[in-house]
C-alpha cells in the first residue's frame, strides 16, 4: 500500500487551515475543496508562513527601534536647548495647596496623617462582606475633584507657598502627594486601575520595602499631574516620567514587586496613549502584557474560600496560582492580595485589548488555547468581595456563547462588567478584519449572541441630581454601554449597502451611541475613558456610510436627523480632545 506522505507545516491552503481541515497541497486547488465545491477560495501563501507570534515579535522590534530613535532625537534636542540657555528647572512654586471651599469631605475622608503603624497587613482576613482590612474604611471619593476649561479643579484654588521640592523626596510623604493621590484615585477608572484602597493608604506610612514600588508611585503621581491641568503640576510631567522609567528598567533587572511594576507600565502606557503617542504607548502595554505571561497572572485560577489559599502556604505550590510560570511570583499573604493580582491582570489586560483596537496593531495578549498561554484568571471585582463571589468562578473561555449574567445574582460590578465589555469590542473588532467567507457565520452568530445576552444584563446609566453628575460608575457605564454598541458595528458594517437588516442594526446602534453623548455634561468629559474616541469614529464612519448610500432613500430615513448625529458626535470629539489630543487624531 502506498503511504502518503504528511503535507509540510505551512503548506496547507488558506481555506482548509482556517476550516482546520486536512489539506493534501494539490494546486491549484486542493482535494478537500474540490470536494466542497470551494475551488475559487483555494489559495495558498507563496511566502514562508509567519506565525502571530512572530509577526508580534517584528512589530515590537520595529517599534523599539522608533521608541529608541525618539528617546535619541529627544536627548539630542534637550542637549542642544541646554547649551543655549539655561534649562528649565521644576515649578518655583514648591508647595501647591489645594482647599476645598465647599465641605471637608474629602480631607475627611482620607486621613493620611493617621498613624498606621500597628496594622499587621498580613494578617487572615475574614470572609465576611462586612468586614474588611481596616474597619471603619471609608471609600475614596469619587466625584470630590472635576476638571474645567479654566484650568482649575471645580472650585479649588491653587496657592504657591515656600517649602522644598517635594517631588525629589521619595522617603516623606507630604501633603503635596496626597493631593496628586486625590487627583488621581478620581480618575483611576479611566487607567482601569483598582487596589485595596485603605491598604494602599497605610502602606504609604511603611519602611521602603513595604511601601508601594517607587516605579508605581511615580506613575500615578505622573497621570495624576496629567488629569489635573494645573500648569504647576503639568510641569512635574517629564520629571515624573523620566523616574518612573528608569525605575520600571531597574525593578525588571532585580524582579523587585514585579506585579506593581507592571501596574506601573501599563499606566504609562496609557498616559502616552492619552497623549497621542500611540507606538510609546503600545510598546509599554505590549510589554506589560507579555511580562505578564511570564509571571502568570494570566492564570490566577478562582478561589471562593480563603482556606483554599492558606491551605498551600506551607506547601511547595499552591492551587490558585501558576506553577510554570517563567519568573513566579512569590505566594499571596492573605485574599487582598489575590485580589489585587487579578485586578492588576484585567488592567493590563483592558489596556492591552482595547487599545489594541484603536491602534490597528496586534494585541500582546494570547487569545487561545494552550494551557501555558490561556487566559484562567478569575473576573475582576470589586477588590473585597471579588473571593466571595460566584462570578469569580466563570473563566474567560467560557464568555463568549456561555451566560453573560455575571453569577447567580445576575449583577456584576462595574470592572467586571468592563473587562468583558472590552473582550467582546477587541474580538468583534478582530473578527470583523479578518479575512473570511461568507459562508463562514457560526463565529459571527456566536459573537451576536454573546453581545445580546450581555446587553440584556447591563444596567442602566441613572443620573442623579446632586452637583457631581454623574458620578464615577455612570461615567464607567457611559463607555462600557459604547464599547458594546461600537461591538455591534463591528459585525455589521461591511454589510450596510448589502443587507437591510445589518443597516438597521448598525443604525440603531449608531443612534444609541449618540443618544449617549447628548446626555453628557460638560464636566463629564474629563472623566470619560479616552478609548470613547475610537467608538465614536466609528459611529461617525457608519453615519458618513449612510449618508452616501442607497438604503438610507430605500428604508426612507430622515438624512438630516442623521447628519445632525453626526455634527453632535464630532462637537463631542472635538470636546474630547481638549482634554485628551488622541481623540483628535485621524
Amino acid at each position: 500500500m502506498k503511504t502518503v506522505t504528511p503535507l509540510q507545516r505551512g503548506m496547507a491552503c488558506l481555506c482548509c487551515r482556517k476550516r482546520k481541515m486536512k489539506c493534501d497541497g494539490l494546486r491549484p486547488v486542493c482535494t478537500q475543496c474540490l470536494k466542497t465545491n470551494r475551488g475559487a477560495e483555494c489559495q495558498y501563501h507563496e511566502k514562508k508562513h509567519v506565525s502571530r507570534t512572530q509577526l508580534l515579535q517584528q512589530k515590537v522590534a520595529k517599534l523599539e527601534a522608533r521608541l529608541r530613535e525618539l528617546e535619541s532625537e529627544q536627548a539630542e534636542s534637550s542637549a542642544s536647548g541646554s547649551s543655549l540657555s539655561p534649562s528649565p528647572s521644576p515649578p518655583s512654586n514648591d508647595t501647591i495647596e489645594l482647599t476645598d471651599p465647599l465641605s471637608g469631605a474629602v480631607d475627611a475622608s482620607l486621613d493620611w496623617d493617621q498613624d498606621f503603624s500597628n496594622i499587621n497587613l498580613t494578617q487572615t482576613i475574614p470572609t465576611s462582606p462586612t468586614n474588611t482590612l481596616f474597619p471603619g474604611e471609608l471609600p475614596w471619593p469619587t466625584n470630590a475633584i472635576k476638571v474645567t476649561d479654566e484650568l482649575t479643579i471645580a472650585g479649588w484654588s491653587a496657592t504657591s507657598s515656600s517649602g522644598s521640592k517635594w517631588w525629589e523626596d521619595r522617603s516623606t510623604f507630604c501633603k503635596n502627594k496626597q493631593q496628586l493621590l486625590e487627583i488621581f484615585f478620581s480618575h483611576r477608572h479611566q487607567c482601569a486601575f483598582d487596589c485595596h484602597l485603605a491598604r494602599f493608604r497605610a502602606s504609604l506610612h511603611f519602611a521602603p520595602p513595604h511601601q508601594p514600588h517607587p516605579a508605581l508611585m511615580d506613575a500615578i503621581y505622573l497621570m495624576a499631574c496629567y488629569f489635573s491641568r494645573l500648569p504647576h503640576l503639568s510641569e512635574l510631567e517629564a520629571y515624573f516620567l523620566k523616574r518612573a522609567l528608569a525605575g520600571i528598567s531597574e525593578a525588571l533587572h532585580q524582579q523587585d514587586r514585579m506585579v506593581q511594576v507592571l501596574q506601573a507600565s501599563s499606566l504609562i502606557a496609557v498616559y502616552f496613549f492619552c497623549q497621542g503617542r500611540v507606538l510609546e504607548g503600545y510598546y509599554h502595554s505590549s510589554t506589560s502584557a507579555r511580562l505578564a505571561i511570564d509571571v502568570g497572572l494570566h492564570q490566577i485560577r478562582p478561589t471562593t474560600e480563603w482556606s483554599d489559599i492558606q491551605s498551600g502556604l506551607g506547601g511547595a505550590g499552591m492551587s490558585a496560582f501558576p506553577t510554570d510560570a517563567t519568573f513566579p511570583l512569590p505566594p499571596v499573604k492573605d485574599p487582598v492580595e489575590h485580589a489585587e493580582r487579578v485586578a492588576a491582570f484585567w488592567q493590563i489586560f483592558i489596556v492591552d485589548r482595547a487599545w489594541s483596537v484603536a491602534t490597528g496593531l496586534p494585541s500582546a495578549l494570547p487569545d487561545d488555547d494552550h494551557p501555558r498561554t490561556q487566559i484562567a484568571t478569575s473576573w475582576p471585582m470589586g477588590i473585597l468581595d471579588m473571593s466571595m463571589s460566584p462570578e469569580a468562578n466563570i473563566n474567560l473561555p467560557a464568555l463568549v456563547g456561555s451566560s453573560m449574567s455575571g453569577g447567580s445574582s445576575g449583577a456584576s460590578s462595574n470592572v467586571t462588567l468592563r473587562a468583558k465589555a472590552v473582550m467582546l469590542f477587541e474580538r468583534t473588532a478582530r473578527f470583523a478584519s479578518s479575512s473570511r467567507s461568507e459562508s463562514d457565520w457560526a463565529g459571527q452568530r456566536s459573537l451576536e449572541m454573546s453581545l445580546a445576552q450581555f446587553s440584556a444584563n447591563l444596567p442602566g446609566i441613572s443620573r442623579h441630581t446632586n452637583q457631581f453628575a454623574p458620578t464615577r460608575a455612570d461615567v464607567d457605564l457611559v463607555t462600557i454601554h459604547t464599547l458594546i454598541y461600537t461591538a455591534t458595528i463591528h459585525l455589521h458594517r461591511d454589510h450596510i449597502e448589502a443587507q437591510t437588516q445589518s443597516f438597521e442594526k448598525c443604525l440603531y446602534a449608531a443612534s444609541s451611541v449618540a443618544a449617549l453623548v447628548r446626555e453628557l455634561n460638560e464636566d463629564d468629559y474629563a472623566f470619560l475613558d479616552p478609548i470613547n474616541s475610537t467608538c465614536w469614529r466609528s459611529v461617525a464612519d457608519v453615519y458618513a456610510r449612510i449618508l452616501n448610500g442607497t438604503q438610507i432613500e430605500l428604508l426612507q430615513y430622515d438624512s438630516m436627523a442623521i447628519t445632525n448625529e453626526l455634527d453632535v458626535l464630532l462637537a463631542a470629539m472635538r470636546r474630547l480632545a481638549l482634554f485628551f489630543p488622541v481623540a483628535a487624531l485621524p
